[in-house]
């Protein structure tokens, strides 16, 4: 009777330890003294691999979808991610959810994200990190459109990952523009991954994350160089038509230009409200610095030590310049005619001469 109780319990508790159900073998004793490293995964092709924050990985994102988006949307968003992937590192984790024009279904993604979360780390903070009436997590992307990352690398979780929201319009699946904006999200990513500080989660606070990637409200370096960076990778695909990146590099040009030189904040004190076209300006800051420095130094260099030697130490080391001083330059660039400052951007090979 004793025996058979025994073995009930080991059945009950069949996922817990067994060391009260068998004796403990070597192998037991030395998964004690080694424990399993938490992060550890398996890859794909069979191989062991890792997962955790600013290490490439072979894992893939998770994709979540409301219920009204199809499979088509999916499988595009899924192909565009993996192209930027490839070219920039695969880092995670990543959550991917994709959001409809249903309101319903994406109160209902709300409620399944707070669920799994709540399941996935036991710090989850259900007040502060589940949807409410003050924080709209996918029922916004409804009406609103667009797209975004956040960071969940915070103080008080312990499952770090990362978050891209891609909506059903503004612009839409349908659109050309959905295929780059999926590439300048993920560069939100790799710039993210090069990052190891922890928020609070509390807005009220300073975090260290917001000064490295070039300022708290401060678009002009991380929005500059994603969009940048996706545009310029866009262009090189196959199919797509030939200057493209020029057409788009001279409408941000047109629509930025004058405004930025006609007043007198500075591109690094710009915020997402100016009312200027922040973004078109930024972004060719970002061109000009790569055609000044190259794509090494500030994929490689200034990225690769913005960890250590923070926002600044990390320009100045692989840009020889204080960022007031290039800017600065940069605005001199700007005050060249349009045809000067274009000619940085390189023409498609059939169109050279």
């Amino acid at each position: 009777m004793k025996s058979q109780t025994a073995i009930t319990l080991c059945l009950i508790f069949m996922f817990a330890p067994l060391s009260g159900c068998i004796e403990s073998s070597d192998d037991d004793k030395d998964s004690e003294e080694n424990p399993v490293n938490p992060n550890q995964i398996i890859c794909p092709d069979g191989t062991n691999g890792t997962i955790e924050w600013g290490v490439i990985t072979c894992a893939e994102p998770e994709v979540f979808r409301t219920s009204d988006v199809s499979n088509q949307t999916q499988s595009l968003t899924f192909e565009w991610y993996n192209i930027a992937a490839t070219e920039w590192g695969n880092f995670g984790p990543v959550e991917i959810y994709i959001i409809g024009s249903d309101i319903d279904a994406a109160k209902q993604l709300e409620d399944e994200y707070c669920e799994r979360h709540k399941a996935l780390d036991s710090n989850w903070n259900e007040e502060w990190d589940c949807a409410n009436d003050n924080y709209q997590i996918f029922t916004r992307y409804v009406e609103e459109g667009g797209a975004a990352i956040s960071t969940f690398k915070r103080t008080y979780i312990e499952y770090d990952f990362m978050m891209m929201i891609m909506s059903a319009k503004y612009p839409g699946p349908s659109e050309e523009d959905y295929k780059p904006v999926v590439l300048h999200e993920y560069f939100h990513i790799f710039q993210h991954s090069q990052i190891s500080d922890e928020c609070s989660g509390d807005s009220r606070d300073t975090c260290e994350r917001d000064s490295k990637m070039g300022g708290e409200q401060n678009p002009w370096f991380a929005e500059g160089g994603a969009e940048y960076m996706a545009q310029t990778l866009y262009s090189k695909q196959e199919g797509v038509r030939d200057n493209y990146l020029r057409e788009v590099m001279q409408n941000k040009l047109d629509y930025s230009k004058d405004d930025y030189l006609g007043q007198n904040i500075s591109l690094d004190q710009l915020t997402y409200s100016s009312e200027i076209n922040v973004y078109g300006v930024s972004t060719w800051f970002t061109a000009y610095l790569i055609h000044n420095e190259g794509i090494d130094a500030y994929l490689n260099g200034f990225y690769g030590d913005l960890d250590e030697l923070g926002f600044n130490g990390a320009f100045e080391k692989h840009f020889e310049k204080t960022k007031v001083e290039y800017i600065a330059e940069f605005e001199g660039f700007l005050n060249q005619s349009n045809e000067e400052i274009m000619s940085i951007i390189p023409l498609s090979p059939t169109n050279t001469e």
